[in-house]
């Protein structure tokens, strides 16, 4: 099944803040301190639980590390940072490509904002603070198997300062790093402070992808990761949610075959002309639907008309709304998730005079308990040899069946 990680920014986000929900949802501190050591070996990671808005989260506490303007602790430019991430030794394969592309996505975005090459620094990425929260979110995400990251809407900061960036200039709030970072991510108000710093807008991303709503997924664990202020308006926590993704193919039992977690979506309809009802079920399954038909119902006032409805893929669900609204006179489409039990499948030909007949077979356990040739092909070589397609249909069903129990299906 596919991992999937779902970054809900409540309060907003920064690295610290994600790395510790990371941390909070089961992510190894060993294996997250070991790595961060491999690129800075001075910095020292610990947590503590503390309350944000009335919710219980983890604080992440850096120790090791000097502030920014102190010997030791200057900004950056990016390509600096790299060569750090480059010259850390132990640090396993995945955890530095990730962390080398949140970088260069920095990196083109230090170019866009600030119209030069990406050796200049950014607003709040300093070092080696970012290389601690870059690293340390890389090592948590591949400790605990992270294939895809879904981002909610991002309350945005706006209005204030955030202090001086280059040439003594005042950075506004959100910096602009942070919003070239975000382009094709949804966001919100999200009051007067900085809310979603650069180092989690290059993570997010770098990383995930935007989503409306919870995605559909099996809970596994949860984590919430906290910020330093505890402001009266809103809990300064992020949370992640980890769990798989619905729609992976469940384990097979002894009794019923493997399950499939699947979206169904349904409309009403009175007032549409048969001609474009079956036209509406086409268009629908050449949009990627895995079924779809139509149920005959009486409506208000007595009006006769149909259900259409429609099984998909729960992601897929955006896309085949659209297509029922596009296609159909309704006005709302209703969705629910159902649990589907198949039979493992697989395909067979026969041949016959006259054609290939494929057959599609289906079996429990190790028990085939289904064979069906392939109508179009039947009634192919029907057509070819003059013969009447139910006559063709039984000899592919016992050809069929005689590779089946011979052992051989191609």
């Amino acid at each position: 099944m596919t991992v999937v990680l779902y970054v809900d920014a409540i309060g907003g986000a920064a690295g610290d803040m994600l790395l510790a929900a990371l941390l909070d949802a089961g992510a190894p501190e060993a294996a997250v301190s070991e790595a961060i050591g491999c690129v800075v070996p001075a910095a020292s990671i610990s947590t503590e639980t503390v309350g944000r808005g009335g919710l219980r989260a983890t604080f992440l506490r850096v120790a090791g590390l000097e502030p920014l303007g102190r010997a030791g602790g200057r900004m950056r430019g990016i390509g600096e940072l790299l060569e750090a991430l480059e010259v850390g030794t132990g640090l396993p394969t995945p955890v530095a490509a990730t962390a080398r592309s949140i970088l260069h996505r920095i990196g083109e975005a230090e170019a866009r904002v600030h119209g030069g090459g990406s050796g200049s620094s950014l607003h709040a990425l300093g070092d080696p603070d970012t290389l601690v929260d870059v690293v340390g979110v890389a090592a948590a995400l591949h400790s605990l198997g992270v294939e895809r990251m879904l981002v909610s809407s991002l309350p945005m900061g706006a209005g204030g300062s955030l202090g001086e960036g280059q040439g003594g200039h005042a950075v506004p709030s959100p910096a602009p790093a942070t919003v070239e970072l975000l382009r094709d991510f949804a966001v919100h108000p999200g009051g007067m402070d900085e809310t979603i710093t650069p180092t989690a807008a290059a993570i997010i991303a770098t990383l995930g992808k935007p989503i409306e709503g919870f995605p559909a997924m099996t809970i596994r664990s949860v984590g919430y990761g906290a910020g330093a202020r505890d402001p009266a308006e809103r809990p300064n926590v992020v949370r992640v949610v980890l769990g798989d993704a619905v729609g992976d193919r469940g384990p097979e039992d002894a009794e019923g075959g493997p399950s499939r977690l699947l979206s169904v979506l349904e409309a009403n309809l009175d007032d549409l002309l048969p001609e474009l009802v079956a036209d509406a079920v086409s268009a629908l399954l050449a949009a990627g639907a895995l079924d779809a038909w139509t149920t005959p119902i009486q409506m208000k006032k007595g009006r006769p008309g149909w259900t259409i409805s429609v099984i998909c893929e729960p992601g897929a669900e955006p896309r085949i709304s659209r297509e029922l609204f596009l296609t159909t006179s309704t006005f709302g489409v209703r969705s629910h998730l159902v649990t589907r039990r198949e039979l493992s499948r697989r395909i067979a030909t026969v041949r016959l005079e006259g054609g290939v007949v494929r057959v599609k077979i289906g079996t429990l356990g190790d028990s085939v308990v289904s064979a069906t040739p392939e109508h179009d092909d039947v009634a192919a070589v029907a057509a070819n040899t003059g013969r009447p397609v139910r006559a063709v249909y039984e000899e592919a069903a016992a050809a069929a069946r005689a590779l089946i129990l011979d052992g051989a299906t191609p």
